[in-house]
């Protein structure tokens, strides 16, 4: 492959959320499969970053500090400059904003591709352009889009690639090791993340959640691990003290890699819409997703076992942070029953392959 013996160093600029850096992976994969002599360096903010570590597809990280040294123009200015010295050939631009054209145009990156939105076209080399064919679907292949317009061999449907996440052998050490000092060792773990940093149009009711964790305790001997981050503490706090069966809460108190390598060793996931949702799919864990807001085909689970949840109703999804409405019925006529039946189904396919609790 000629074209890419050319591409010796490629700058990939991911998207800045948890779940959306989760559903650029597969992209990352098939650039990599594109160009597969070239290294590539990944740049998004500290938060996202651990996503891709560990990933053999990735050569280096790069952090994006907005808030810090990389603020302003003048930050900007400061990672253009950055970049410049690093020599790149071509950056692919995962992220939609403006500054991420305008930073790979500063650092004067000979090609620059990503789509032709948000007032970039004139920064980029090769702009896409929106369409709602490629808009229009799940965001793994909105980002897939981006490689098979530069020739890769980019599967775009019907059904969007899984996203594989990577652990390291210290990690897996790790994540052992604390669970039996937790005298969690030998335990049927249920995972659940009642959080959402996105608001709380995404959020099924602590008590919700509580339910089904109670419901899968009593029969299946599940033991709940809580996750959440430091903005979850509050309602993770409200599911903790709902539940009747021994648990952990472990919100607040994990970084986002112990997470990671934490979901190894769960049986089962309970999420909302989430970063852990998708963190949890890409660990290969089954996965039941509480759906409200938002929509499922955009930016569901992907992964070898992984369900949603939802009661579609006449104004959902709407996308919003907040109800318009004040009532949050997407969330809250969704059936305790219904979860635990898809969660029950998991665990109980687990038991009858002879994994059981």
């Amino acid at each position: 492959m000629a074209v890419a013996a050319e591409k010796k160093k490629i700058l990939v600029r991911a998207p800045n959320w948890i779940g959306d850096a989760v559903m650029c992976l597969p992209a990352v994969e098939a650039l990599k499969a594109l160009y597969p002599e070239s290294s590539i360096t990944v740049l998004t903010r500290p938060s996202a970053l651990p996503v891709f570590m560990h990933n053999p597809d990735v050569d280096s990280l790069m952090e994006y500090r907005s808030g810090d040294s990389h603020g302003g123009v003048k930050g900007k200015i400061a990672l253009a400059g950055e970049i410049r010295r690093m020599g790149f050939d071509m950056a692919v631009l995962f992220q939609n904003a403006f500054d991420a054209a305008f930073v790979s145009f500063m650092a004067g990156i000979p090609e620059r591709v990503g789509y032709a939105r948000d007032l970039r076209t004139r920064l980029l080399t090769r702009p896409i352009k929106v369409t709602s064919e490629n808009a229009g679907g799940h965001q793994i292949f909105y980002y897939l889009n981006i490689v098979r317009e530069l020739g890769g061999a980019a599967a775009m449907g019907p059904a969007p690639p899984a996203p594989r996440i990577y652990t390291s052998p210290e990690e897996r050490a790790w994540s052992g090791k604390f669970l039996e000092d937790n005298g969690l060792g030998d335990s049927l773990l249920v995972g659940a993340a009642p959080g959402a940093s996105y608001g709380p149009a995404k959020r099924w009711p602590p008590e919700s959640f509580a339910s089904v964790l109670n419901m899968l305790a009593g029969d299946f001997g599940a033991v709940p691990v809580i996750f959440g981050g430091r903005d979850d503490v509050e309602p993770c706090t409200d599911v903790a003290r709902a539940l009747d069966a021994r648990h952990l809460n472990l919100a607040g108190s994990v970084s986002l890699r112990q997470f990671i390598a934490l979901l190894s060793e769960m049986a089962l996931f309970v999420t909302n819409d989430s970063g852990p949702m998708h963190l949890a799919a890409a660990a290969g864990v089954p996965t039941v997703a509480v759906f409200g807001s938002t929509a499922p085909g955009a930016t569901g689970p992907v992964g070898p076992a992984a369900a949603v949840v939802r009661k579609p109703i006449e104004c959902s999804p709407c996308f919003e942070r907040e109800c318009r409405y004040g009532h949050y019925r997407c969330l809250t006529s969704v059936p305790v029953e219904d979860v635990y039946s898809a969660a029950a189904g998991f665990l109980g396919r687990r038991a009858g392959a002879g994994g059981g609790p």
